[in-house]
Formats: structure tokens, sequence, C-alpha cells
């Protein structure tokens, strides 16, 4: 039977919310997620690969395939939701390694230094991975309408109330309503 018809209060969360950026409820860690995705755009602006390459602005050079590193940690952010470790510390260390495999190659393709290709924007592009990284490990979910109570385990939620007396041994039992039955400690078995 499905909760609503239940008469329970839970509600599933969607899938995908609605983006609501609020920056002064995110921890650290949602901050600079958010500050370092929009220099990442920007950096886009800027020569990637200059000298005596092609000198032209990241999103002209095709280097905009790079943003894909920033989408996990970003739609986490705005969502409100819980961030895996794992997939966020992923996508933001691949953020970082995968311009520095870039360089490595265009420098052998090139027969040049890494130093003499490199420009402002993929500069400014791994400085922003590296404060992504740092963001998605301190990032901490924003809860938009409080943050709900903890329930403490199924195990320990058993609700006992002392009560008759067992048939047996004339000692009180106890009632679980979770299992519904009577259990007497002295006897060790259930009523």
């Amino acid at each position: 039977m499905p909760a609503d018809e239940k008469g329970s209060d839970e509600r599933e969360e969607p899938i995908v919310r609605s983006f609501e950026l609020n920056f002064h409820g995110w921890n650290i860690g949602g901050k600079l997620i958010f500050v370092a995705t929009i220099i990442a755009i920007l950096s886009l602006l800027l020569p990637w690969i200059g000298e005596n390459a092609e000198t032209e602005m990241g999103f002209r050079q095709g280097m905009s395939v790079f943003l894909a590193f920033y989408i996990y940690p970003f739609f986490i952010l705005v969502q409100d939701k819980t961030m895996s470790k794992i997939a966020g510390g992923l996508s933001s260390i691949l953020a970082v390694i995968a311009p520095g495999f870039l360089l490595y190659y265009l420098s052998r393709d090139m027969a040049l230094r890494i130093p003499e290709i490199m420009d402002w924007g993929i500069i400014l592009y791994i400085i922003t991975g590296i404060l992504l990284i740092i963001g998605v490990f301190k990032y901490e979910r924003y809860y938009r309408h409080g943050k709900p109570e903890e329930k403490e385990p199924q195990v320990l939620e058993k609700k006992k109330k002392r009560g008759k007396p067992c048939p047996e041994c004339d000692s009180p039992m106890e009632y679980e309503e979770e299992w519904e039955r009577w259990y007497c400690e002295e006897c060790d078995k259930y009523q």
C-alpha cells in the first residue's frame, strides 16, 4: 500500500528538485563548489593553449568538455542532496588530472615543454579543480526545512511494557509491542 494511502506524512524525495541557490545556507564546502564551478566556466573565456600554438579562448579550443567533471558536485549542491564522497571525489580529482594529461600529450605532439604551451585559462581551471576537491570533501548537505531527526535503529525501538504475571513463575512479564507478545525473563520464553 502506498505511503499516501496509509496516512503517513513521509513523502518521497523527488529525483530532480528545483534549483535554489542558497549561498548563505551552504557550508564552506558548498560555497567552494559553487565558486569553483563559476570560475571554471569563466576560465573557458581565456586562452588555454598558447605561445606557439593557436591562441584562442577555451570554448573555441573545445575545452568545454572539461566542465563535465563539475556536473555531479554542482547538481548535488544546488538540489541540496547528500553527495557520495566517492563519486564527488573522483570527478573533482579528474578535474585536476585530465588537463594535465591534455598538456602532456599536446607537449609531445608539438615538441614543446609543458610551460611553453600553458596559458592562463588552463592554469585557472587547474586551480579551480583543487578548490573543487576541497569543496567536495568539506561539503555537508543543507537541509531546506531543518535537519531531520535521526531515528534509533529498529532493534532499539522496541517498546516494552511490564505487566501481567507469568503463569509459570509468577514474575512480571514484558509486553513487546513490535512482536506483539509477552516475554518472561525468568522462564526465558515467550507466552
